[in-house]
């Protein structure tokens, strides 16, 4: 008797878009600092359109082998406007996991974005020509395989080095992309809001950036540093 190995599951819990909202405002830099190096998924992972960003709940992909598009291709079905579809592909770049079709199916279930752990292709007509929807990938191939093998939707993944489970919140612009859990966001949306206001603080601007994080004292205190 065979045993399944791989799960489609249909839906999942997403964030409510009043968080999403609020996540959405956030200097993706900073959130990254706030939720961690963990959190923060390889920098290779670019948008193929610098001014491109994307803020969303993770619809997650898993091919069995990194080549495969067969799952990926399936994705857009159990989409909700505002998602962004994330492929684990191993961060293999040979050949493209993801292409102009499967995007222009993404874009009309309302997809808000992709982030690939591998390559796609046709990146001049996803980026200029045709689609525009925001697609974030390790690299760009000009070929892809005919395989199409099997694999699973909506279950835990790994992409860019992070754990990525399905309603995740993703954020992502050219600086790169982070993965926020719902459970932790109000208090990195604290912080991070409360980083912003500390930088826009006109006495806080006075002072060189060394003297409000305390670098002179810090050094001081280490016993292998030599002033003279």
């Amino acid at each position: 008797m065979s045993v399944a190995n791989h799960t489609i599951v249909a839906d999942f819990k997403r964030p409510s878009a009043e968080l999403i909202a609020k996540v959405a405002k956030l200097h993706v830099g900073v959130s990254g600092f706030e939720a961690g190096p963990r959190q923060t998924m390889h920098p290779a992972i670019k948008p193929l359109e610098p001014t491109w960003r994307i803020c969303g709940p993770a619809l997650t992909v898993r091919p069995e082998q990194w080549y495969d598009r067969m799952v990926g291709e399936l994705a857009p079905k159990y989409a909700k406007p505002g998602d962004i579809i994330v492929v684990d592909a191993g961060g293999y770049t040979d050949v493209a996991v993801w292409g102009m079709s499967m995007t222009m199916c993404a874009k009309g279930a309302g997809v808000a974005g992709v982030v690939i752990d591998g390559a796609t292709m046709n990146s001049a007509l996803l980026a200029r020509e045709r689609v525009q929807m925001p697609i974030f990938a390790r690299a760009v191939a000009a070929t892809a395989t005919t395989s199409d093998g099997p694999g699973s939707i909506n279950v835990p993944i790994i992409c860019g080095g992070v754990i990525v489970n399905p309603g995740d919140i993703i954020l992502g612009d050219s600086d790169g992309v982070v993965v926020l859990k719902p459970a932790a966001a109000e208090e990195i949306i604290r912080n991070v809001e409360a980083h912003d206001k500390g930088e826009q603080d006109p006495e806080m601007r006075k002072k060189p950036y060394y003297e409000r994080r305390g670098v002179i004292d810090k050094l001081k205190a280490m016993k292998n540093v030599k002033w003279e």
